[in-house]
């Protein structure tokens, strides 16, 4: 049976179909089922179980705590959750980040049950989900691809149906990486609207929270309830006019998934909406601006550790933030610049349509292990290929729905949903749209 989502599970706990002791025995089910995916940091099914048995309690008394009430969720092990250990993926000392945050708070508030904390690459450094202290995070289609990163434990569980949601992060397309890899909905909300305190910081500048899940209707709703909103239905809307910067992707996908994209925009130009190419000014430097700031930041973050015990970080993490101690001063400023300038520039380009859409990786997951993919242009390395077509929208803030859109060679593969900043609610909408299949 499909993994239900947050919606339908909720509808069936009014009902009296279901109860929220069953749903959270059939995410452990799961888990246990797919132990091969290495998804699981820490699993409190006790403290789970025993939660979701006093949920039904309060259900059949007609107290209901919230919109999550008695659904089973999971958390990025960059977050600190009452009860639950973090390790962040690294063997490294962390910096003291004090109580739970508010965004774990809200969703406990809400209802939700806490199954687990999942894994992620180390400190959220990484686009793959390899890690060599936790275990890699196995994709759910095949084993042997990677998850992506940072948020693969998220984006895996909820592909596999243990717990209905996750909640991750996304600092250069670590929430829509994932999603795409491994079949699901993921949202990157305009920055600062889902509040990280509580949660380890990779960049300042560039870090978001977000839901992974299995639907857009999920989507709105578990970022509603960590954005401290009330829930508002979500009304799936047609779009008048996509953007796709043509000349920015022309050599930065492999084949098949130009292919695939290429079959995707004709649907929906049959669908009546207008496709028109766009430059989007700045998307060829996002990624060198990105290293300058979150690379410093990344290194300010991790400094102690770095100088008390640096082998508690794997060698490419500990590499990584050694490089980001050298960028310097004036670097850095001249990239926080160029950032400011980017992100008007994009706001204002995406303001003219309805929405930017565009791949969210250039190639189908990749076999683990893999730190080049072959794109139209010839070899590239791994992260700066999936980086490039990610980054730009972190860095400028802007709402980001990663939805799926294709299989190419059996694996997922997804599709970018770009919007100006604070039009979160206009991108799900669209989202909605295209999910329900009426194009």
């Amino acid at each position: 049976m499909e993994p239900e989502t947050l919606g339908a599970a909720a509808a069936a706990l009014r009902a009296g179909t279901t109860t929220s002791v069953a749903l959270v025995q059939t995410a452990l089910a799961r888990a246990q089922a797919r132990r091969e995916l290495n998804v699981i940091a820490h699993l409190d099914a006790e403290g789970a179980l025993s939660l979701a048995a006093e949920r039904d309690r309060q259900l059949a008394a007609g107290d209901v705590v919230g919109p999550l009430h008695g659904l089973p969720v999971t958390v990025k092990d960059l977050f600190v959750v009452d009860g639950f250990p973090m390790r962040a993926g690294t063997q490294a000392a962390l910096p003291d980040l004090g109580a739970q945050g508010t965004a774990v708070t809200r969703l406990r508030e809400a209802g939700a049950v806490v199954l687990a904390t999942v894994n992620l690459h180390e400190v959220a450094y990484g686009i793959t989900g390899e890690n060599p202290w936790t275990g890699d995070v196995a994709n759910p289609y095949d084993a042997a691809r990677q998850a992506g990163g940072a948020s693969s434990g998220a984006a895996a569980a909820v592909a596999a149906g243990i717990g209905l949601a996750s909640l991750g992060t996304d600092t250069g397309g670590s929430i829509r990486v994932p999603a795409s890899h491994c079949g699901i909905v993921g949202f990157k909300p305009t920055a600062g609207r889902v509040p990280l305190d509580g949660a380890l910081p990779l960049s300042v500048t560039c870090d978001h929270a977000g839901p992974l899940v299995r639907s857009v209707d999920d989507a709105a709703l578990f970022t509603s309830v960590a954005a401290g909103e009330a829930p508002r239905p979500l009304l799936p809307r047609m779009p008048a006019r996509f953007a796709v910067p043509l000349g920015f992707l022309r050599s930065r996908l492999g084949r098949s998934v130009r292919h695939a994209f290429e079959g995707w925009l004709d649907l929906v130009r049959r669908s009546g909406v207008d496709v028109v190419d766009l430059d989007l000014p700045g998307l060829d430097d996002a990624l060198d601006v990105f290293r300058a700031i979150q690379g410093p930041e990344a290194a300010r973050v991790h400094a102690a550790a770095l100088a008390r015990e640096p082998t508690g970080f794997s060698p490419v993490v500990e590499a990584q933030l050694a490089a980001g101690a050298q960028v310097s001063a004036a670097d850095e400023a001249a990239a926080r610049e160029a950032r400011l300038a980017l992100a008007d520039a994009l706001d204002a380009a995406s303001g003219r349509v309805d929405a930017v859409v565009l791949p969210a990786s250039p190639v189908p997951p990749p076999l683990r292990g893999a730190d080049q993919v072959d794109l139209e242009s010839g070899a590239s390395p791994l992260r700066a290929a999936l980086l490039a077509l990610t980054v730009p929208f972190s860095l400028a803030g802007l709402p980001v729905l990663c939805v799926p859109f294709s299989r190419v060679d059996g694996l997922p593969v997804g599709v970018q949903v770009v919007g100006r900043r604070g039009s979160d609610d206009h991108v799900l909408a669209v989202g909605a749209w295209l999910q329900s299949g009426r194009r």
